[in-house]
This record gives C-alpha cells, structure tokens and sequence, in this order.
C-alpha cells in the first residue's frame, strides 16, 4: 500500500472549501492505489464517519467515487459534524472481496491523514451492502456499524448483477461482530429475514426494516437518515432496533415539468456513474399525462424517441432495455438496465426531454 498522494489530500483540504446554507466542509479527492476517492470533512468533524459502499456497475463506466452533497441526507451529516467518504473501487462490475479490501484500504488512509475517528460507520447499497456486510462478519476492528440498503447478499466475486444461485448465500458465516441494520424494499426484504435468523440462531445479531414500497435502494433522504439515526443509538446506546416498517412518503408540489402538445416536458440531472436520468416531474404529472403504472410510454429527446416501461425497478425489464420508476422522493428515475441511458438518448444535465402516452 502506498500513499504517495498524502500531500495533495492536505492541499486540497486546504484549498477547496464548499458551503450550502451553514454547512462548511472541504472536499477531497484523489487516488489511492488503484482506486479514486472523495472525502468530505466538516469544518468541526465530532469524530464520526460514513464510509459509502456503492452498488455493482458496468464494467464500460467510468470509475467514479462522486456522491452528491446538497439537499441529500450527506448534506445533513456535513451539518451534524460527520466525515463522509466514498471509494470507486479499484474496478467496476460485481465483486466482493476487492471491495473489502478497497474501504479498509480508505478508512486507513482517513486514519493516517487525520486520525482516527470515535465512530465509523459503512452505508452500502446493493452490492456494496453485500461488500458491508462481509466486512461485519470479519474480525471488528475499523468498523462500527453497518447500514446495509437493498443488500445483494447473492452476488459474489465475478457474479452477475442477478445471482441467484444460493451457494454464495450460504458463504456467510452469518455471524457478524458489529450491528448490522438492513433496510430493503418491501419485494426484496425475504432473504435480508433469513440471513437476520440465522444470524440470531448463532447468538449474533442483525435487524430489518422493511421499506413499504416496491424497488430496489428505492430509499428517500430522510428514510436514509432515520435508519442511520437508529444505527447510531444501536452502536453508541446499545438501543438495538425494533424490526419496523419504514416509509416517510414524499408528494412534492415543486415539479418544473410543463404540459403541452401531449407531452410532458421535464428537466433531467445525470448520474454520470450509471448514466440514469432523473427527471423533475412527479407521480402527478405522470397521472395527468394518462400514463400508468406497469404499462409503456415513450421518452425523447430532439429527434430520438424510446419505448420505456413503467415499473418499480431496473430488473423489470432485460438487459439494455428501457425502464423507468418513480423514486421515493417523488421524481422520475429514467434507465437503461445494465446499460446508459444518457448516452442513448444524447441528451446532457440540465436538458428537457419528453415523456408522452
């Protein structure tokens, strides 16, 4: 291990301040060893972490260890006194064990630049909740408390992004050494359950909550943080949660889209690591424009025009094909499974595209 860019992190430290409404933190970012990183330190950091463990990617993507700050439950954090950090991992695709070893490799970095904190936490979703709780059921040592959203406990080094083969299941040992709270949507929370049973028959420990709604890390900010509010109490009080069905549901009245001509017209941002669009309409624009749940619409930009699918999550469709689904912060999620809708479309951050029946 090497870390020839410990100058450049206490420059950017230096040199690269941000601040939404009173919240002050600097950024950092760099590369470390084979992988990129982003750390984010509060002006007056109270000694905790959130490691972010991202989900599986393709392998063609960019790597990438952006996450957004503002107006997200990250910004909260940064407000609380919090340190948030985020590997890209050394590659993209499905995995495990690199993953592991790529966050521990970050927490020792954070520890060498600026000591060590009181608590640290892991936040993974996906395949990065698999990664987190591999990293639980190791000898404790870096880590706290684990919060892990949409777990994909079937995925393994090398898999696919839709394992279902339950030898690597059985590969837990189910016996995690630090409290370990999953969240996960109502569709997918039955083997989260199992792996919580077993768990408890060999005298450890993990708890559920259900989100009430169907998709996959189909979790809102505010979901987000009363999840890691209940780690915390878990990990510092020794509160262990209650199993709970979660769901804060967010209507928003502050939609931009505009209806004309048959068509909704709507402003995109761009996740550049998947290249899914989210668009800033509602499920009440979606009502307006007649067009429903589980059935098909079409979405443009200029002059290209998609067939998309109207589901609850990337795999309601087969690879490469178009899916779309209302997040749970009430906007428009347009993708591709396993592929980039941006590219597709040819449209960029901050375009309006449309939707129509």
């Amino acid at each position: 291990m090497t870390y020839r860019l410990s100058l450049a992190f206490i420059a950017l430290f230096a040199i690269c301040p941000a601040a939404a409404e009173k919240t002050v933190y600097t950024v950092a970012e760099g590369k470390l060893d084979n992988s990129l990183y982003k750390i984010a330190l509060p002006q007056n950091w109270n000694k905790k972490l959130l490691l972010i463990a991202h989900g599986g990617r393709p392998e063609t993507a960019p790597l990438s260890a952006d996450f957004e700050i503002e107006k997200t439950y990250l910004e909260e954090l940064l407000k609380r006194g919090w340190m948030v950090a985020e590997t890209s991992y050394r590659r993209n695709g499905i995995f495990v064990t690199d993953g592991v070893a790529d966050l521990n490799s970050l927490f020792d970095f954070i520890v060498k630049e600026q000591g060590r904190p009181g608590k640290a936490y892991l936040a993974g979703a996906s395949m990065g909740g698999k990664i987190a709780v591999k990293i639980a059921e190791e000898k404790p040592g870096r880590f706290d408390g684990v919060l892990a959203v949409g777990a994909a406990l079937l995925c393994d080094d090398n898999g696919t992004s839709s394992e279902k083969n339950r030898k690597y299941f059985k590969k837990h040992t189910f016996k995690p050494g630090i409290p370990v709270l999953f969240v996960s949507n109502v569709n997918e929370v039955d083997l989260v359950k199992e792996y919580a049973g077993r768990a408890r028959k060999k005298k450890s420990d993990a708890a559920v909550w259900t989100v009430v709604r169907r998709g996959h890390c189909n979790v809102n900010d505010s979901e987000m943080l009363k999840a890691l509010g209940s780690l915390e109490q878990w990990v510092e009080k020794g509160v262990r949660p209650l199993e709970e069905n979660l769901s804060i549901e967010m209507r928003r009245a502050d939609s931009t889209a505009r209806h004309a001509d048959d068509r909704v017209y709507a402003l995109v941002r761009v996740d550049p690591a998947y290249g899914n669009l989210t668009a800033d309409l509602t499920g009440s624009d979606l009502a307006k424009a007649g067009i429903k749940q589980d059935s098909y619409f079409n979405v443009g930009f200029k002059d290209k025009k998609f067939k998309v699918f109207l589901g609850y999550h990337y795999a309601d469709v087969k690879k490469g094909e178009w899916v779309a689904f209302l997040t749970a912060d009430d906007h428009l999620q347009i993708a591709m499974n396993w592929a980039n809708a941006q590219k597709e479309l040819g449209c960029k951050e901050g375009d309006e595209v449309f939707i129509e029946p």
